[in-house]
């Protein structure tokens, strides 16, 4: 079984809206279908379980990835001159060693003017969680309960460096 047949799996029992489904169109080729969905031919190719060169048929069906929406949690900043991770923080309201961990930086890396981090949008909260957590400490840490955290994230597995977020 490839790739294809998992992912589709996926997207039926558990509602992904990561991908979808793409029914090939005449004259299509894999790199006018990454095109079209704005991913790489690598990337589609990967995700299908099929070779860079292959020719596609009409009438099959292929997974690609969703044109990605707005983030509903998130927004883009782009660092400018001067500035640091723990003054971006400071600025906006967040946790200098949170932020950290949403970007996938340490705290002795340096971030350099254009380039991107994420920031949570107005009245969201984030956590990013560590090995020892419980479900008692999140909901305790933003002064909500475990009902209102679940509703927003289905689920929540509590392994080290899980982003969990909440919407207020």
């Amino acid at each position: 079984m490839n790739r294809t047949f998992f992912l589709l799996l996926h997207m039926i029992f558990w509602g992904d809206d990561m991908y979808s489904i793409y029914q090939v169109q005449e004259g299509d080729t894999l790199a006018s279908v990454a095109s079209k969905f704005g991913t790489s031919l690598d990337n589609l190719s990967r995700l299908n379980g099929i070779m860079v060169g292959s020719v596609l048929k009409n009438g099959d069906y292929i997974v690609v990835p969703r044109k990605q929406m707005e983030n509903p949690y998130f927004m883009e900043y782009m660092v400018k001159k001067g500035d640091s991770v723990y003054g971006i923080a400071r600025e906006y309201n967040v946790d200098p060693s949170q932020l950290l961990k949403l970007n996938g930086l340490n705290s002795t890396d340096v971030i350099y003017p254009n380039q991107k981090i994420m920031l949570p949008k107005p009245n969201v909260l984030f956590y990013v969680t560590d090995v020892d957590d419980t479900l008692n400490d999140v909901v305790s840490m933003f002064k909500i309960t475990a009902d209102d955290l679940v509703k927003q994230n289905p689920t929540i597995y509590l392994t080290n460096d899980q982003l969990i977020v909440y919407k207020k």
